[in-house]
């Protein structure tokens, strides 16, 4: 098969065009754990919605390793109705900073008792 100029100069322009994406996307600041929660599980784990299970309370820390391993699993491959979310959708930088403020209860209910 013969290359031709034109062809070879789209095959340059494509991997320059490729490096440059990868590159951007790998750059991006990642979201904030509040973010990430409010914009992806929040439509189903607030105490509201009733369609996944709650996942917003403190965990002691001695669950923290083996609570925070089920859901990384669970987040990446999904479970029942819960969906798979790609590392395009969520990080694993993302990910693990959101899993920590989950076990440590950043999201969880304050009581309005004084």
């Amino acid at each position: 098969m013969e290359v031709t100029p034109r062809g070879a100069l789209a095959a340059l322009f494509a991997l320059i065009l490729l490096a440059v994406t990868v590159t951007a996307a790998e750059a991006e600041e990642p979201r904030a754990p509040h973010q990430v929660f409010n914009q992806v599980c929040a439509h189903c784990h607030m105490g509201d919605k009733a369609v996944g299970p709650p996942i917003t309370m403190k965990f002691p820390e001695s669950v923290h390793k083996a609570r925070g391993d089920y859901m990384r699993q669970v987040v990446r491959h999904g479970r029942n109705a819960m969906p798979a979310f790609r590392h395009s959708e969520i990080s694993d930088v993302e990910l693990d900073a959101l899993l920590e403020a989950l076990m440590s209860g950043e999201f969880a209910p304050r009581s309005t008792e004084k």
